[in-house]
């Protein structure tokens, strides 16, 4: 059974998200954080990136989402949140710079 390339990127960015692969990195601005958190606090900032990161593993992906599952938006301590996973590699980016990779 062959899988599509895009199921095999939904596969990859379900790794990441969920927490699955050591190398992936996830950013989380800090003004996101300061207006989940409500004051400028280091706990209250480190509960709240907590909540974050397990509101966006658990997200569950409807069919206006995408296939790649990529993307997502949630509501989460009265704010609206949106995530996006992207890819970097820089290997891939020089395959992707000669018209190869695409």
């Amino acid at each position: 059974m062959t899988i599509s390339v895009t199921e095999q990127i939904a596969r990859l960015n379900d790794r990441c998200r969920q927490g699955f692969d050591p190398t992936a990195r996830l950013v989380v601005t800090r003004a996101c954080l300061a207006r989940l958190a409500g004051e400028e606090d280091a706990v209250r900032e480190i509960i709240a990136q907590a909540e974050l990161l397990a509101a966006v593993r658990r997200y569950d992906f409807g069919p206006g989402d995408g296939p790649e599952r990529d993307f997502g938006a949630f509501d989460l301590r009265g704010e609206r949140i949106f995530f996006k996973i992207d890819l970097y590699d820089p290997g891939l980016v020089k395959v992707a710079l000669n018209g190869s990779f695409c």
